[in-house]
Order: C-alpha cells, then structure tokens, then sequence
C-alpha cells in the first residue's frame, strides 16, 4: 500500500497474473455442439478433464508466461486451454483436422488472439517462419528454450 496523495490511495498488486481465459462452453460441450469424434485412423483421442490438462502443463515445469508454445495436433482445444490459462505470450496450433478449426477459433477470440491456429500437415509446415517474428533466437548451449513442444 503507497500513499500518492492525502486524497488519493494507490494499491500496489505485486506483478501482473496471467491472463486467463474468460468462461466457455466445456470440451464435452464442444465435441457435441460441433459434431465432433474421435477418428481411430488418426490416432485421435479427447482429454475431457481440464484438472488433467491443467495438471499435464503444471508438471512442464516451465514458467509458461513469457513462451510461445508449438502445440501439434490440438484438437477440440483442451490440453490448448490450459496452456493459455499459464498466460502463455502465444501458442501456436498446428491442426491437420479442418473438423476442429471453428472450436478453436472459437478459443482464439476468446484468447484475445493468443492463439493462432493453423491447418495442415506439420510436417511441411515452415515452424521457422512463423516463430521468427515471436522470439529471440538463442543457442542451446544457453540451456533456454523459449519454444515448448506439445505432442497430442
């Protein structure tokens, strides 16, 4: 608590908390609302429990506020969800699915842009290109990754 003035209080909140989503529909919701399935040919499965989601990124043991993350495959959104609740600077969605892309624009409007999501193969997608604009190259040898990798 600072005094700026005898009329006027200013309340000091220590560092700023991550920005976290506003409240949306759950994955269950998604899945129904849009449709959606599992396909087993390409290995596809849901991850419905965000306290298992929520988990999975808190085990990461990375600070996540200050990365842009390259998330493959994400699906309907959930394991996406939580990384965006670490107040992540971007992520960066790889989807080969088109099936999944309106749930995730939908999580992208909700993630003040913060997520961009883009559809095709990963393997021919150019990570260079879109990450260099994001983030300071650094070497290996500095032991800072500032780029996570998540595989769904």
């Amino acid at each position: 608590l600072q005094r700026a003035s005898s009329r006027h209080i200013v309340y000091s909140m220590g560092p700023p908390r991550p920005r976290r989503l506003p409240p949306l529909p759950s994955i269950a919701d998604i899945i129904q609302l849009y449709g959606l399935s599992a396909r087993s040919q390409m290995s596809q499965n849901f991850l419905m429990d965000m306290n298992v989601t929520d988990k999975i990124v808190r085990l990461s043991r990375k600070k996540l506020e200050d990365c842009c993350v390259y998330e493959v495959g994400p699906g309907p959104g959930s394991l996406t969800r939580s990384i965006l609740n670490a107040g992540v600077k971007k992520v960066i969605a790889v989807e080969k699915d088109r099936r999944f892309l309106p749930s995730l624009e939908l999580l992208s409007d909700a993630s003040d842009d913060r997520l961009a999501t883009y559809q095709g193969d990963v393997l021919k997608f150019d990570v260079e290109e879109v990450f260099s604009p994001l983030v300071q190259p650094k070497l290996w040898k500095e032991g800072v990754q500032s780029v996570l990798k998540y595989l769904n």
